[in-house]
């Protein structure tokens, strides 16, 4: 199986980490579509929701509530989250992992997220991007603490 999700949760590729539990992995997404963008990932490999465990299942909102719970102390300027989960292929789910994504959002940030939505696999400004994400995982991981 060649899934970057699972080489994350194994331990052969780098994320930015800001928890761990028995059922999931709490980390920044590598290609945000706005600062402090989080995946809640399933440890096990499960494609769709439906694939979960019930126990990791029943987990998985509480978790979703104290991350964003988190993300709102960590940053004042967080005033909504998007809670999304891309079930499926036809759904855009890039990654066949069962992902629920966190995504911030700011007063006035839609133009933004936009153009994100539109240029964030292009390699702009990534060493910009990768200093930021170190940034916001160790103000993350306090906040989660």
């Amino acid at each position: 199986m060649n899934c970057v999700f699972c080489a994350i949760a194994d331990g052969q590729l780098p994320a930015h980490i800001v928890h761990e539990d028995e059922h999931f992995l709490v980390l920044l997404d590598i290609f945000p579509l706005r600062p402090a963008h989080l995946l809640i990932v399933a440890k096990g490999h499960a494609p769709l929701l439906a694939d979960l465990p019930p126990v990791a299942r029943e987990a998985l909102l509480a978790l979703a509530d104290r991350v964003g719970q988190a993300l709102y102390r960590s940053d004042p300027g967080v005033l909504g989250i998007n809670f999304l989960i891309n079930d499926g292929p036809v759904a855009n789910q890039h990654v066949p992992h069962l992902h629920l994504h966190l995504i911030p959002r700011r007063t006035g940030d839609l133009a933004a997220l936009c153009w994100r939505i539109l240029t964030r696999f292009l390699p702009l400004g990534r060493k910009r991007i990768e200093a930021r994400l170190q940034r916001e995982a160790q103000l993350l991981r306090s906040a989660l603490q």
